[in-house]
């Protein structure tokens, strides 16, 4: 692809604003994204302003149902939020199957003495009845 200004010269990018091709002495960068002079100088590469209690608030809400880095993408940073989302869909992945796996380890810790005196209790307490039966005379 070649620069809209400079046909000779390959492109370094597309800018952001119009999309046509720009080539590196063309191009400008803003916030990170590439605009043509022409968009700049005409102000349709302005960024735009966003509300940081409201990123703040997105961000916030979106981490506490697992979407965190949601307030990233909404300002504009959508590689920085989509890393924070997928590592932190990941911890909430591993951390729920850590705990998942403690939790079942604590309750069999807990149930299984309460197992045992179940599995050796209630036999010997059944023998116990058949032989008072047998010996009182009362077996059916």
């Amino acid at each position: 692809m070649r620069c809209y200004v400079h046909p000779d010269v390959e492109t370094v990018g597309a800018c952001t604003s119009c999309g046509r091709g720009i080539c590196d002495q063309c191009a400008v960068t803003v916030q990170g994204k590439l605009v043509c002079r022409e968009c700049l100088a005409g102000g349709r590469a302005v960024a735009r302003q966003y509300d940081p209690n409201t990123a703040f608030l997105i961000e916030l809400v979106g981490g506490f149902f697992g979407l965190l880095g949601l307030g990233y993408i909404y300002v504009g940073r959508s590689s920085e939020g989509v890393v924070r989302l997928v590592a932190w869909l990941l911890y909430d992945i591993v951390a729920g199957t850590i705990i998942a796996l403690l939790l079942a380890v604590v309750v069999g810790v807990v149930c299984i003495p309460i197992q045992l005196v179940i599995q050796v209790g209630v036999p010997l307490w059944s023998a116990s009845t058949l032989k008072n039966q047998v010996l009182g005379g009362s077996v059916l």
